[in-house]
């Protein structure tokens, strides 16, 4: 949140962003995804021939997960980092399913895509940084003024919060 430099009422505006974490797979996680759910779309070539498009975008059907890649040279590594941020998503994704099974008593055979709720969608934290700092942890109702810190990656504050909060309700 932030007061407006350009209108001069005073009223606070806020700016949303999305931070998705997953998990780096090593050799020992790694699964193949039947080509049959994979939709994988290259760009076609344009007519700057010195311009080469390399970005890749890898679509999961039975989930609806998108992943878009550009971040390498060539093609081909952008498709195997694709791949393996969707391997990542639907490790994470799993596991979440797996968690929200056993939590809820739900047999996980009988589980469907729609019951597990995304934990992308919901608002974790609250940063505030200007007219004053502070971060704000809308699960565990933690604040710190230590902005710089919490962006620089420095969360144990608010993962042992949620742990302990965690315990106490469970």
């Amino acid at each position: 949140m932030r007061i407006s430099p350009v209108r001069g009422n005073g009223r606070r505006y806020m700016w949303p962003a999305i931070v998705e974490v997953s998990p780096i797979l090593d050799r020992s996680m790694d699964f193949e995804i039947p080509e049959k759910h994979l939709e994988i779309t290259l760009p076609r070539p344009q007519g700057s021939v010195n311009r080469p498009q390399t970005w890749v975008r890898v679509f999961h059907i039975p989930t609806g997960i998108s992943v878009f890649c550009d971040q390498e040279r060539r093609q081909i590594e952008n498709k195997e980092k694709a791949l393996a941020i969707l391997k990542s998503k639907l490790l994470a994704m799993s596991t979440t399913g797996y968690a929200y099974a056993l939590a809820q008593g739900v047999e996980l055979n009988k589980i469907q895509p729609q019951q597990i709720e995304s934990l992308s969608k919901k608002l974790i934290r609250e940063y505030i940084l200007h007219p004053y700092q502070k971060v704000k942890d809308l699960r565990t109702k933690l604040e710190t003024t230590a902005v710089t810190d919490v962006l620089e990656g420095e969360i144990d504050l608010f993962l042992k919060a949620s742990i302990q909060q965690q315990r106490n309700s469970g």
